[in-house]
């Protein structure tokens, strides 16, 4: 069985059932032990781009924006480590969608949305066909969208399970969209 653990912040780790793991924005602290196959980089903000903290097996692949944003806006999909990583629209006054990436990640009959850093974007009305299992979106309010916006996101795009992340100051209790988990930083759930 897969499992998904939030370390904190916007810091992901998946593991997939077949033995992959997956970092997504390490940054917060928490434990980066188990050597990854794949990491991804949603942007390059200091709190987004540690990568240097995840163990890493031979090869490991890693995976900027830079990577998946072409220069004309477009994307690029890859398949990697038994892991469908589709790259999404995410931007907001702090962040260009040139330089900024959410993430769709299907692995394991299961689709996961990590928003990124972003406020309310044109591509989350696709999203709502995408039957996607867990969402996990920043609420913070001060770089991005706060709870409030978030909530509207997240039942727009109608996930099976919300999670409120990247809270900084902001309180998670504000987050209020249909199907909201609320995870605690170190917490794993099978998937």
């Amino acid at each position: 069985m897969s499992k998904l653990t939030w370390i904190g912040h916007a810091s992901l780790k998946i593991e997939t059932a077949q033995g992959a793991v997956v970092y997504v924005d390490p940054y917060a602290p928490g434990d980066y032990s188990q050597p990854a196959d794949l990491i991804l980089l949603s942007h390059e903000h200091s709190d987004h781009n540690a990568w240097q903290l995840a163990a890493q097996k031979p090869g490991c692949r890693i995976l900027r924006a830079k990577d998946v944003i072409n220069p004309d806006g477009s994307y690029n999909v890859f398949d990697l480590c038994g892991v469908k990583i589709e790259p999404v629209e995410a931007s907001n006054k702090n962040h260009s969608p040139l330089t900024t990436s959410g993430y769709l990640l299907s692995f394991d009959g299961v689709t996961v949305y990590f928003a990124s850093d972003t406020n309310r974007v044109a591509g989350m009305e696709a999203l709502a066909r995408r039957k996607i299992d867990y969402a996990f979106f920043p609420i913070d309010g001060q770089y991005n969208m706060g709870p409030q916006e978030a909530t509207e996101c997240a039942d727009l795009i109608g996930a099976a399970h919300n999670v409120p992340i990247h809270w900084f100051s902001a309180d998670p209790a504000r987050f209020h969209a249909k199907n909201t988990l609320r995870m605690t930083p170190g917490e794993t759930i099978e998937l």
